[in-house]
């Protein structure tokens, strides 16, 4: 359910507003969940010395995560307003995301294999964060990117975004 115009401000104008495509998205979180299923059961199986545990463990661990990504699907949403970019998202609430265009120091347009082949794309958005991960050992720095991940016409909304960008330069100048 989207529920943006929920937290639009009062002269809040959107722009766009869109989903993911399903099939990418679907497919994605299937590969993602298959590999983790098989990761996690192939283990346990391991350490249990019982081969079709590990299998059933793996089988309930790849539904649970296929699951729970179409729950999620039906409450992703993107919007571009006239003041900010809002990303929403949630499993068991809603969670929003808002990036006023003035925090926004690169926007970008990125293509994978299921983008090549669904003809979908995600729009990176870099704000300046960064964020650690990996072990306290071996913790790795990097970029932190908001994302609005398999939109149709990526390079059409890229252009959107980088219209308000510069409208909001031009006032700052």
């Amino acid at each position: 359910m989207n529920e943006i115009q929920n937290i639009l401000e009062p002269k809040e104008k959107l722009v766009y507003d869109c989903k993911p495509e399903y099939a990418p998205y679907i497919i994605g979180a299937i590969l993602v969940s298959l590999f983790v299923g098989a990761i996690l059961g192939t283990v346990i199986g391991v350490f249990q010395e019982s081969f079709v545990l590990g299998i059933v463990i793996g089988t309930i661990i790849f539904i649970v995560l296929v699951v729970l990504s179409n729950i999620a699907y039906t409450r992703i949403h993107y919007a571009i307003t006239n003041k900010r970019v809002i990303i929403q998202r949630g499993i068991i609430g809603r969670d929003f995301r808002s990036i006023d265009y003035d925090r926004m120091q690169n926007v970008s347009v990125d293509v994978g294999v299921l983008g090549v082949i669904f003809k979908v794309g995600s729009i990176r958005i870099f704000t300046g964060e960064i964020e650690t991960v990996g072990s306290n050992k071996y913790p790795k720095v990097q970029s932190k990117y908001d994302r609005f991940d398999y939109i149709t016409s990526p390079y059409d909304v890229l252009k959107k975004l980088q219209a308000h960008l510069s409208k909001r330069k031009e006032k700052l100048a």
